[in-house]
């Protein structure tokens, strides 16, 4: 599975993003979002989860833009790609993780322990639980998380970043990698994932994708964007 993120950036979740902000009880903090998430959602979708599944609904939270304990990720290196280069101007990177070596680490660290732990892994400090991180594809899906080829990454402690519980992982070397992306490359980048049919209209089906592709026109050129045929 991959991830994209700008070069200088560390592994963390949207939830975390308060740096310079007061110490505060992440977990009930995310508790009383996700109330409010469940109690006003049907205003604006059709669609639910079950109510008693959390994962899902942070999985719905996060389509949406809420700060959650999720990290993006996707089993298309090209799509990660797409995503490092689509914004910015800077050098960008894209981490690669195999899940089946987090997963072995997992059984070899917590033994008959594994299952339970994840299936607590929305209370892992409650449970006093060691951190981990938890790799799923939610029950409830959509259809960006379908053309992503998504799934996501959750902790298990939100007192921990993704990337320091990575860092504590005992995995095998070449299970977890870092390419870096320069940024001289990054709009002939861009050129080549459009050739490949990795676009954003594919990537946000619907209008608001189409219309975000217009952003990128310029990257391509008249001569790639004019209608064959127009008279």
């Amino acid at each position: 599975m991959s991830r994209a993120f700008e070069e200088s950036q560390n592994i963390r979740d949207s939830g975390r993003r308060t740096d310079g902000k007061p110490s505060i009880n992440r977990r009930e903090h995310e508790k009383v979002m996700i109330d409010r998430f469940k109690c006003n959602a049907h205003l604006f979708l059709e669609h639910l989860p079950d109510d008693k599944d959390d994962l899902s609904w942070l999985a719905v939270m996060q389509h949406h833009g809420a700060p959650t304990r999720l990290l993006d990720f996707t089993f298309s290196p090209y799509i990660a790609l797409y995503f490092a280069l689509e914004s910015g101007d800077g050098d960008a990177a894209v981490y690669c993780i195999n899940q089946d070596a987090l997963s072995e680490a997992d059984d070899e660290y917590f033994g008959s322990k594994k299952l339970g732990v994840h299936s607590r892994v929305m209370d892992g400090e409650e449970s006093i639980d060691d951190p981990c991180l938890y790799a799923f594809e939610p029950n409830f899906s959509n259809q960006r998380l379908l053309s992503q080829q998504g799934l996501f990454v959750a902790t298990n402690n939100l007192t921990h970043t993704h990337e320091v519980t990575l860092s504590e992982y005992n995995c095998s070397k070449g299970a977890i990698v870092k390419f870096r992306i320069p940024a001289r490359l990054r709009y002939s980048g861009i050129r080549l994932l459009h050739r490949m049919n990795v676009t954003t209209t594919n990537i946000y089906p619907g209008l608001d994708g189409f219309c975000q592709s217009f952003k990128r026109q310029p990257v391509f050129g008249l001569e790639w964007q004019e209608r064959l045929g127009k008279q």
